[in-house]
C-alpha cells in the first residue's frame, strides 16, 4: 500500500472513528493523524505541517499585507538563508522566509496549498466552535476542495471525498491529512527550488 493510499484510509478510519464517538466528552474525542511520523535518515521525526514540533510562537499571528510587504523589502541574511535550507519548517516559522516564500510560490502559480495550510493553522488558533466552525470550514471546502474551488488544491480524491463527508458535522482536526498532504508536497516540490543557492543568492541581492 502507497503512503497517500494509507494516509487516505487513515482518514477516514478517523471520521468513522469520530462519528461513532460524538457522545464522548471532548477530552476523549479520537484525533486525526495519530500514525507514527515519517522520521529522516538518523532517526529524527520530520514536521508533518499540523503538530507544533520546534515551532516557536514568534509567527502565529497571521501577519497583515502591509506586514508581509515590510518583511519582503527587508533583505534576508546568509544566516537566516542557511535556516530556511535546513527544514520547511524553518521558513514557515520566520515571518521574513514565509512572505518570501509565499511569493515565491505565487511567482509559480501554486500558492494555493500554501495559502490552505494557513488558513487551517489559523482556524485552530482561532478555535471555533458551533456555527461559526460549521461557516469557516465551509467557506474553506468551497475555497480549496470543492469542485468548483476557486483555489482548489492538488489532493487525493479519496480524501477530497472525506472531507466533504465531514463538512456537515464540522471539527478542527477535520483538514488534518489534506494539512499534511500540502506540506509534503511543498517539501518535495516548490520548497526545493526555493532553497536553491542561485535563488537564495538573489533574496539576499534584493532580485527575488
Amino acid at each position: 500500500m502507497t503512503p497517500v493510499i494509507k494516509c487516505v484510509h487513515s482518514f477516514q478510519r478517523s471520521i468513522r472513528d469520530r462519528r461513532a464517538s460524538r457522545r464522548q466528552p471532548r477530552g476523549n474525542t479520537p484525533i486525526l493523524g495519530t500514525s507514527d511520523p515519517e522520521v529522516d535518515d538518523i532517526g529524527v521525526p520530520i514536521w508533518d505541517g499540523c503538530s507544533k514540533g520546534g515551532v516557536t510562537s514568534k509567527n502565529d499571528k497571521k501577519p497583515g499585507k502591509k506586514a508581509s510587504e515590510d518583511y519582503l523589502k527587508s533583505l534576508p541574511s546568509r544566516e537566516q538563508c542557511a535556516r530556511w535550507q535546513t527544514s520547511l519548517e524553518n521558513v514557515l516559522d520566520d515571518p521574513k522566509g514565509a512572505a518570501h516564500f509565499m511569493q515565491f510560490l505565487a511567482s509559480e502559480y501554486c500558492s494555493e496549498n500554501y495559502e490552505f495550510w494557513k488558513e487551517i493553522k489559523q482556524l485552530k488558533e482561532d478555535n471555533p466552535s458551533g456555527d461559526k466552525l460549521k461557516k469557516k470550514v465551509k467557506n474553506i471546502y468551497d475555497k480549496y476542495i470543492g469542485e468548483s474551488a476557486s483555489k482548489q488544491i492538488n489532493v487525493n480524491g479519496r480524501l477530497k471525498v472525506a472531507i466533504r463527508d465531514a463538512v456537515d458535522e464540522p471539527y478542527l482536526e477535520m483538514f488534518d491529512e489534506a494539512q499534511k498532504f500540502v506540506i509534503q508536497l511543498m517539501r518535495d516540490g516548490p520548497y526545493r527550488r526555493f532553497i536553491d543557492e542561485d535563488n537564495l543568492q538573489k533574496l539576499q541581492r534584493g532580485q527575488g
